[in-house]
């Protein structure tokens, strides 16, 4: 029994992180700006100093600390306990030092329950072709915020599940709003 999950809005709370990290540098979220997704428009800076912040900050010590989110260790646990397996699959960095710490910051949060944690996938490139070379046709939940990488898992036969943002609001699909719904989906899907 497989779940893939994203990690950064499903697992850990990669915004919250990244606004502490920005802040520190002295950068200030614009208020009434979590409906966008793109931080170039919560931070009303340039795509390309957005894109150059998002890389400096997922290549940084602090991927190794990010916090859960909501109650993703609380259900994530109790799916394990009832012989659910994870995988992972994060954009984050190409960077081998961020990948290591990726994994053991999810290992310490949420102790063995993964099979497989990929968190080397381009920011910019899609999870199209890489969930359809790893997963097409089988019909595992999969777990995402992002509405495009939503309809990916969709299109290669995955069970897309949307983890409810301000900034995902478009989507039409099944979506919850917390680890606490997926649990319930999951455990109550007679076809899984």
């Amino acid at each position: 029994m497989k779940i893939i999950t994203d990690c950064d809005g499903v697992l850990l709370d990669w915004a919250y992180a990244f606004d502490v990290w920005m802040s520190e540098l002295g950068y200030e979220r614009l208020e009434n700006t979590t409906h966008f997704y793109d931080q170039s428009d919560r931070y009303g800076i340039t795509q390309e100093e957005s894109i150059k912040c998002i890389q400096k900050f997922n290549e940084s010590g602090c991927v190794g600390f990010i916090p859960a989110y909501k109650d993703s260790v609380e259900y994530v646990t109790k799916l394990a306990n009832l012989g659910y397996r994870f995988d992972v699959i994060s954009c984050l960095a190409q960077d081998k030092y961020s990948q290591h710490l990726r994994k053991k910051n999810l290992v310490h949060l949420f102790g063995n329950v993964f099979d497989y944690i990929d968190c080397g996938i381009p920011l910019t490139g899609g999870k199209y072709d890489y969930l359809k070379e790893r997963y097409n046709g089988k019909k595992y939940f999969w777990i995402e915020d992002s509405i495009s990488h939503a309809i990916s898992g969709t299109k290669v036969g995955l069970k897309s599940v949307l983890m409810n943002h301000p900034y995902n609001k478009k989507w039409d699909g099944l979506r919850v709003n917390n680890w606490k719904e997926i649990f319930e989906l999951i455990t109550n899907d007679s076809t899984y």
